[in-house]
């Protein structure tokens, strides 16, 4: 079940950041005048993990995490993000998180929702203001 963690740093004046976190997935969501602009939801977090990144100017896009992990004898490196050249299911992750969100505002849940509802079943590199509004979905 997905819980805010509170105690987080706002670098962004025009901008508020939230943080929701539980054994399998992060969220992030940064709000403007309390409407989201952007969110980074990260999964999978025990398998190779990925995450979904929409922006109301870019929509959605979806990436694998390389954790920078390297053989023994190799330093870490900082951890980034590649094209995810698999599978993308966004029904099944919207329903994951659907059932991670209860915990969460309704209308916030029901935005993250909707914009992942609204993936095609594929790769995604989508450019274009993306997605439903929180109105248009509701659980």
């Amino acid at each position: 079940m997905l819980h805010e963690i509170r105690a987080i740093r706002q670098n962004n004046r025009s901008l508020r950041r939230r943080w929701y976190h539980d054994h399998d997935m992060d969220l992030f969501v940064w709000l403007r005048e309390g409407e989201p602009v952007r969110f980074q939801l990260s999964y999978d977090h025990s398998g190779d993990e990925k995450m979904v990144c929409w922006d109301y100017h870019h929509g959605v896009r979806h990436y694998r995490v390389d954790n920078g992990e390297r053989p023994a004898g190799h330093y870490k490196m900082s951890p980034v993000l590649v094209d995810a050249d698999d599978h993308f299911n966004p029904e099944q992750l919207a329903r994951q998180f659907l059932a991670a969100s209860e915990n969460m505002q309704a209308s916030l849940a029901d935005f993250i929702y909707a914009r992942l509802m609204a993936c095609p079943s594929q790769n995604l590199h989508i450019q274009g203001k993306a997605g439903l509004a929180a109105s248009q979905c509701r659980r």
